[in-house]
C-alpha cells in the first residue's frame, strides 16, 4: 500500500517498497521491489542498494497515459505481484481522481442504471436534448457472479467509448439509493436489482474516468416521474431515456418545474405559498402510485402513455 509521501529507491513518490519508475530516454517502466533482511540479519539497519531488485515493467499503451499522470504528480499507488502460470503479473491500483467542476458551456450526459438497461442521454447547455441510447444488458440479472463481471466491464467500455466518440467530457449519474420502487417482485429487486446497480455504477464510473470524462452524481428523487411526464412523449424517449435526460438537466443546474395544466389539475387552483415544486412531483407520484396498483389488476400498466395515466387519474374531476 502506498503513500504520496513515500519515496522509494530512485525518488519517486507514491510506494516506498514496490517503486515504479518511468524512463524518457528509452519510453519504458521499469519496477524497483525492496527485499527487506532475514530476520535478525541487521535489523533496523538503513536500506542499502543491494536490497532493492529492478525489473523491467511492460504496460499497456491505453493505460500509460493514466499511470504518466499518477507518477507525475506524486499520487499514491499500490503494487501487487503476483506469479501466475510461469510469468509474473503485476497489477497497478491508484486512484482516479476527479476534480472538474460542471462546465455548464458543454454538454451533459445523463445515464439512468437498470438491471436490464444501461440509458445514456446526452443534452445541450440549453437543456435540450442532442442524442440518446439505450444499451441492453438482459443477462445480466440471470448470469453467474464471473460472466456478470464480464458484462458489466463491456457494457461500461461500450457506454464510454460511445459517449468519448461524441466529444463528450462530462456525465452525470444518480447517487446511489436502494429504496426505489419498481413494478416487480421486491425481494427479486432487492436481490438482484441493487447488487447490478452498484456493479454497474462502479464499472462505468472507472471506465469514463479512463477517458478523461468528468463524472457528478446527483439526487435521484423523481428523475423517472419527471422524465415521463414532461420529455417522453415530447422527445420521443421511453421511460429511462427520459429519466436519463432529468439526470443530465439536474447536473447542468436545470430545475424541473410542474407544468402550469398539471398543477391545476393537481390542486384545482394554483399553487399557493408553500407548494414547492418537489412538493408538488411528490403528490403526484403518491397520485400516480395509487392508481397504478388499482389498474395493474386488470391492465397492463407498461404500455401507457403520459397522456393515459393523467386522462385516468383526473377523469373525476372533468
Amino acid at each position: 500500500m502506498g503513500q504520496a509521501n513515500q519515496k522509494g529507491l530512485e525518488g519517486q513518490h507514491g510506494n516506498a517498497n514496490t517503486e515504479i519508475v518511468y524512463d524518457e530516454a528509452t519510453n519504458s517502466f521499469r519496477l524497483n521491489i525492496y527485499i527487506p533482511p532475514e530476520p535478525g540479519d541487521g535489523s533496523g539497519r538503513p536500506r542499502r542498494d543491494e536490497d532493492w531488485v529492478t525489473v523491467p515493467l511492460e504496460v499497456p499503451v491505453r493505460y500509460r497515459p493514466l499511470l504518466l499522470k499518477c507518477l507525475a504528480e506524486g499520487r499514491a499507488y499500490t503494487v501487487r505481484v503476483v506469479r501466475k502460470a510461469g510469468r509474473f503479473d503485476c497489477l497497478v491500483s491508484f486512484s482516479l481522481q476527479d476534480e472538474a467542476e460542471v462546465d455548464r458551456t458543454s454538454p451533459m450526459a445523463g445515464m439512468d442504471l437498470n438491471p436490464d438497461v444501461v440509458a445514456v442521454t446526452v443534452v445541450l447547455p440549453d437543456g435540450n436534448l442532442k442524442v440518446s441510447r439505450c444499451f441492453w444488458c438482459h443477462d445480466l440479472v440471470h448470469a453467474s457472479h464471473e460472466k456478470r463481471e464480464w458484462i458489466a466491464g463491456n457494457l461500461a467500455r461500450e457506454v464510454a467509448d460511445w459517449l468519448e466518440s461524441l466529444g463528450v467530457k462530462q456525465a452525470a449519474l444518480e447517487e446511489l439509493s436502494f429504496a426505489q420502487d419498481h413494478d416487480t417482485d421486491r425481494a427479486f429487486n432487492r436481490i438482484t436489482h441493487n447488487f447490478c446497480k452498484k456493479l454497474l455504477f462502479n464499472r462505468i464510473v472507472v471506465a469514463l474516468r479512463k477517458r478523461g470524462i468528468a463524472v457528478f452524481t446527483v439526487p435521484a428523487h423523481f428523475t423517472s416521474l419527471i422524465g415521463f411526464f414532461k420529455y417522453s412523449e415530447t422527445y420521443g424517449l421511453n421511460t429511462h431515456q427520459a429519466a436519463a435526460l432529468v439526470v443530465a438537466r439536474r447536473a447542468l443546474g436545470f430545475k424541473e418545474k410542474v407544468p402550469k395544466a398539471l398543477v391545476q389539475k393537481l390542486l384545482g387552483r394554483s399553487p399557493m405559498e408553500g407548494w414547492t415544486h418537489w412538493k408538488l412531483w411528490g403528490r403526484l407520484f403518491g397520485v400516480l402510485k395509487a392508481a397504478r396498483k388499482k389498474v395493474s389488476r386488470y391492465f397492463n400498466t407498461r404500455a401507457f402513455t403520459p397522456s393515459a395515466w393523467l386522462e385516468h387519474i383526473f377523469a373525476r374531476a372533468g
